[in-house]
């Protein structure tokens, strides 16, 4: 094997123990609210893309089935409809979970912007920009966002994740 191969094999094998050990063992913190959970699953306009979402999800939850294989039909989706919610959520989340912080950041970005009053994208998109590091940048987002959105009924939350992002700066 050449070098280059083995890099990519230990990275996806890194990848695969990330996806499955957060998968188990989340913190109450990083769970999906119900909220995100509802937004996440409802029915786009093709069922056959909201299903393989589903199955992918269903695979990485479950530790049944490759991660990896769970990711490739989520971008499957993402190819035939790439603002599909559901599909950019789970990648987003996903992509949160294993530490890959600016795929993360680009998905809930684009959540953000196709459902700008989603108080749960806001929340992982400023806590995508602190795992990367940006801190301020994901404090900017929420002030935005409650700025935007006096009366959110999530406003609660969202002032305790930044308070908590505030410490760090």
């Amino acid at each position: 094997m050449k070098i280059g191969q083995i890099i990519v094999v230990v990275a996806a094998l890194v990848l695969t123990v990330l996806i499955y050990n957060f998968s188990r063992t989340p913190n109450d913190a990083d769970l999906p609210t119900q909220e995100a959970e509802e937004v996440a699953t409802v029915a786009s306009e093709n069922p056959a893309l909201d299903a393989k979402v589903e199955e992918a999800v269903n695979m990485i939850q479950s530790g049944n089935g490759a991660p990896m294989q769970a990711i490739g039909l989520l971008r499957e989706v993402i190819q035939v409809d790439s603002n599909h919610v559901g599909a950019n959520f789970w990648l987003g989340e996903f992509s949160l979970m294993s530490g890959q912080y600016d795929k993360a950041i680009e998905r809930f970005n684009k959540l953000l912007q196709m459902q700008p009053a989603n108080a749960e994208f806001c929340i992982k998109l400023a806590q995508s920009y602190q795992g990367a590091g940006q801190t301020s940048k994901g404090v900017e987002v929420i002030n935005a966002f409650i700025a935007a959105n006096p009366e959110e009924k999530m406003n609660e939350q969202l002032n305790a994740v930044l308070e908590k992002m505030s410490v760090e700066l």
